[in-house]
């Protein structure tokens, strides 16, 4: 829920890459922004994704340090054909366990408070916003937000308690 008031805290669900850049571009923007993850540290497991060249110019030393490989073009086989498709820009390879932790550092900088394991409970419509229960450390807090971004991935829980319909997932083999 978003009340647009554009000097509004703004409460992040999520900590991966999305929520920590996400909450790290508000926060210079000017909006006081608390991000809660769930995990106990910024050290996700090793896992490479496939991002363009433009996630250097959005993260600079950030996201160069996160580059393991390049690709300058694709190569399809099927049925003894086979097509190459070639890359006007390389693509990246980066590793999400280094990228995540230098997104946390970039929104610290920022400003951004970050809350470590703190998994979101419940969440509840107000007059006036949202009201979030949120367990941490063995204790359970109420925080009041107006704007609530849901960066907890595809199977979000901020979306199924907003009543959004989940998406559709296909596996990739």
């Amino acid at each position: 829920m978003t009340l647009g008031n554009g000097s509004a805290p703004v409460t992040i669900v999520g900590g991966s890459a999305t929520g920590l850049f996400a909450a790290e571009r508000l926060a210079r923007a000017g909006r006081p922004v608390t991000l809660l993850e769930g995990a106990d540290d910024w050290s996700p497991e090793p896992r490479t994704l496939i991002v363009t060249r433009r996630m250097r110019d959005l993260l600079g030393p950030v996201g160069d340090r996160a580059v393991v490989n390049t690709i300058s073009r694709f190569e399809l086989r099927t049925d003894g054909r086979h097509a190459t498709i070639l890359l006007s820009e390389p693509d990246l390879i980066i590793e999400r366990a280094v990228l995540v932790p230098g997104l946390a550092e970039l929104a610290q900088g920022a400003g951004v408070d970050l809350r470590l394991s703190s998994r979101v409970r419940s969440l509840t419509a107000t007059d006036d916003g949202v009201t979030l229960e949120v367990g941490r450390n063995g204790s359970t807090e109420e925080l009041n937000a107006t704007t609530v971004v849901g960066a907890d991935g595809s199977f979000s829980r901020i979306a199924r308690a907003a009543g959004w319909p989940p998406l559709t997932t296909v596996p990739l083999i």
